[in-house]
């Protein structure tokens, strides 16, 4: 007799232990370690699924062991160090098992359907009743699909399932490749290779698409790289034969892509520097895992980016690469095609569920070797993982907004550590975290290029001034005059704003002074329900001051300049401006637009959030400014300077040439984030910083878990972080542990509709809060609270 260890898909932490269960004997052959599965469990024998962390000899348990139902999947949908990492994640993060699995189960979804029985035996029916099974169970089915059953028959259902005569059974199936219509290949024609050099009337779009099919046939899904309606563009390619459609036929493509694997492309060259740099790296690895490129040369940064892929490949290893955002540049895109062809593959939102699928069984088996993807690539099956590398790593789009929250670092890191393989993060301006590991020598530094300076140094303008000088405006008289003057020289001028609505610091307009929390050093919120000031982390709570605690004036104001007011103050006083705002959750047409606009000249002057610095390109600007930067200095969060450093340090250095006048606006001239921005300077930043997180005991010098409550119901959501609070606090204190926790605060309303409150607790160890927390959860204290509580390490 076998026995399974599963983990039931459900909600509640309290019983997300593992079970044993039976493996009937059909199916001992079948099911293994990895694998979903459908298990009966509770008093009424409820059918529900669960995954197969191990599969042993004997129980340990002593009462009745109930059997496995069957199975869902065919073969296992994880290998066993995906299991591992997975079982560490439910426990690192205090998530659920099947929250941490839907990470690694994106690619591989099942569904689940209800399907009705027919009981035999004798039952009392109406009209209605008999009627019902008349028609549904017609010529002997045996099950009906939920699916078939109209709505207005569905309260008939209900009597029926009530009176026993029917029985509701649900049934999951994988969602496969074969559940959807058919793909398509594309292929380049030698006629069309020969009209990429000689027919000048191929377009833009469908030029870019036939030089990615230069170097492989694709798949829908990885044209869509490309463009979201490539069809629309291939047509005509297609009616003239340059680029050929042929339905997809799996085992076909794995065995041409397990031919191709066999095909060399051209070598990675590297220059002399370039050589010296590798080779450093290569030394590196043998003693940190983990190697930091701190790149100011983005073409050297790629090339050895390549060079270490094509080593890993070469021994028959995979590598994912993970970006921020898959929305890539088609130069960048076309080298990865260059020196590794079919082997390349891409992971990304705009998938169906089948391209997913295909791509998921192309990674399991080898066939691709490359996966470039956003953050969910890097929990792909890969046979053989060599290597790991993160872009951008300080990007915000490498955290996840879902239980578990995590940084995707986080997890390269632990899994480096399990498979003994090494990691790359890149980046020009690096998180504290990192740049701490890098001091502390957990985390190799390799510099690639030399960081640049602007020829012309950024002014610091300081906003006191002009208001003493009876300009109460939102914009700097010096502004003002290099907009006019960008203006009558046909240039650009980009204004940096990080702010669509009304933010919340509250400000002595005599002196600059902001009000901050006395225990934690970051700027108090204004509330507007009790027209109040809080801190988000201690709860400390004041009335707002009628006078400035440092001068003693009476102005005091909040911070409150969105982009939209800017823009209409902007327009009224340049009214012949062509004027543009960018914000918000850009669609893909929108940024080519604009960036059309841009490198036509069409645009005087733009305004934006900070997706200004992610999606556009500036050729001819004469003025960069940022117009509030005390804003986001001052948003409430003890990470606050090191977002402003990145944010800011980045504006200038995308929109910044050497003719270009850069300017800061602020009411803080003396700060010292502002200064290290003009000077160009993390380590002098980091320093500064890193004196502030000691002093207040912030990560990465201590380790902070945020609790966050949230329900419906103001009153409730308060009582039940009263009672979590209370039950932190009983369990650690008798820990002995060197902590501090802070008494639940208010947060407001979430965009669900939920109010929140949140509990801040800061250990030295963490290992003893990974210890403590299971308890907590077994207790059942967070599963009898009416409200949901969200975990967070670190954040």
């Amino acid at each position: 007799m076998k026995i399974a260890e599963v983990f039931l898909n459900q909600k509640n932490k309290r019983i997300d232990l593992a079970y044993d269960y039976v493996i009937p004997q059909k199916l001992e052959a079948v099911i293994k370690e990895g694998m979903r599965v459908v298990v009966p469990f509770g008093i009424g024998n409820r059918r529900i699924e669960a995954f197969v962390t191990v599969v042993k000899e004997a129980s340990d348990y002593t009462g009745k062991i109930k059997r496995i139902t069957e199975n869902i999947d065919v073969k296992p949908i994880l290998n066993k160090e995906q299991i591992e990492l997975c079982l560490w994640m439910k426990d690192f993060y205090c998530s659920l098992f099947y929250e941490a699995l839907s990470f690694f189960t994106m690619g591989i979804k099942t569904s689940q359907e209800i399907n009705y029985h027919r009981n035999e035996g004798d039952f009392t029916l109406d009209l209605n009743e008999t009627w019902f099974m008349e028609h549904y169970f017609k010529l002997g089915n045996e099950a009906v699909s939920r699916k078939k059953i109209k709505q207005d028959d569905r309260a008939i259902l209900d009597q029926l399932i009530k009176k026993k005569a029917i029985d509701a059974i649900k049934t999951w199936k994988t969602i496969s490749a074969n559940d959807e219509q058919s793909d398509y290949r594309y292929h380049l024609s030698e006629s069309g290779r020969e009209a990429l050099q000689n027919d000048r009337k191929i377009g833009k779009k469908q030029r870019v698409l036939l030089e990615y099919l230069r170097y492989k046939d694709m798949s829908g899904a990885d044209l869509k790289m490309c463009s979201d309606q490539f069809d629309k563009s291939l047509a005509p390619m297609i009616s003239r034969n340059y680029v050929l459609k042929t339905a997809a036929v799996p085992q076909r493509e794995a065995k041409e892509a397990s031919e191709s694997a066999q095909i060399n492309g051209p070598q990675v060259i590297l220059g002399d520097t370039e050589k010296k740099q590798y080779h450093e790296y290569k030394k590196m690895i043998k003693l940190n895992r983990g190697t930091f490129f701190y790149a100011f040369d983005a073409v050297s940064k790629y090339r050895l980016f390549f060079k270490a892929i094509e080593d890993k490949v070469s021994a028959n290893q995979a590598v994912v690469i993970i970006f921020p955002e898959v929305n890539m540049t088609f130069q960048r895109m076309e080298l990865f095609y260059k020196y590794f062809g079919a082997k390349v593959g891409v992971f990304h939102g705009r998938l169906t569920q089948k391209e997913r699928f295909v791509l998921f069984e192309k990674v399991k088996s080898g066939c691709i070797q490359v996966v470039i993807g956003v953050r969910s690539a890097l929990f792909l099956p890969f046979k053989n993982l060599g290597l790991i590398i993160i872009d951008d790593e300080h990007d915000a789009s490498h955290m996840t907004i879902s239980t578990p929250k995590f940084h995707i670092t986080d997890i390269a890191e632990k899994i480096s550590q399990m498979n003994g393989i090494p990691y790359i993060l890149a980046d020009d301006v690096p998180r504290i975290a990192i740049w701490h590991q890098i001091e502390n020598r957990k985390l190799n530094k390799l510099e690639i290029g030399k960081p640049g300076k602007h020829q012309h140094k950024i002014e610091i303008i300081d906003m006191q001034k002009e208001m003493h000088s009876g300009n109460m405006g939102v914009l700097s008289r010096q502004l003002i005059k290099q907009m006019r003057t960008s203006l009558q020289q046909k240039q650009t001028s980009v204004l940096f704003i990080n702010n669509k609505g009304y933010a919340n610091s509250i400000f002595c307009r005599n002196c600059g002074h902001v009000v901050k929390c006395p225990n934690c050093n970051v700027s108090l919120k204004y509330l507007i329900n009790d027209h109040s000031l809080h801190c988000h982390y201690c709860g400390h709570q004041e009335a707002i001051p009628t006078r400035c605690s440092v001068c003693g004036s009476d102005k005091i104001r909040h911070l409150g300049l969105g982009i939209d007011q800017l823009a209409e103050h902007i327009r009224k006083m340049f009214p012949q401006a062509r004027i543009k705002t960018v914000q918000g959750n850009l669609k893909r047409l929108e940024i080519k637009k604009t960036n059309r606009e841009l490198a036509n000249g069409d645009i005087d002057i733009i305004i934006g959030t900070q997706v200004i610095i992610k999606h556009f390109s500036f050729s001819d600007v004469g003025l960069a400014a940022a117009i509030l930067i005390d804003r986001d200095l001052n948003q409430g969060d003890y990470r606050a300077s090191e977002i402003v450093y990145q944010m800011y340090s980045r504006f200038f250095e995308k929109t910044m040439k050497a003719e270009t006048i850069g300017l800061i606006q602020t009411n803080e001239p003396e700060n010292d984030t502002i200064y290290s921005i003009v000077n160009e300077d993390f380590p002098e930043f980091y320093r500064e910083e890193i004196q502030y997180r000691k002093l207040m005991k912030y990560p990465p010098i201590v380790n902070m878990i945020v609790f966050v409550v949230f329900y419906k119901n103001e009153k409730e959501t308060e009582n039940d972080a009263l009672k979590l609070y209370v039950a932190l606090k009983e369990c650690f204190g008798k820990t002995g542990a060197n902590y501090s926790l802070y008494k639940p605060i208010r947060l407001g309303v979430t965009q669900g509709g939920n109010l929140s409150y949140q509990i801040v607790l800061k250990i030295t160890e963490l290992n003893i809060f990974q210890r403590i927390m299971p308890e907590i959860i077994k207790s059942g204290v967070i599963e009898k609270l009416k409200s949901k509580v969200s975990i967070q390490i670190n954040p």
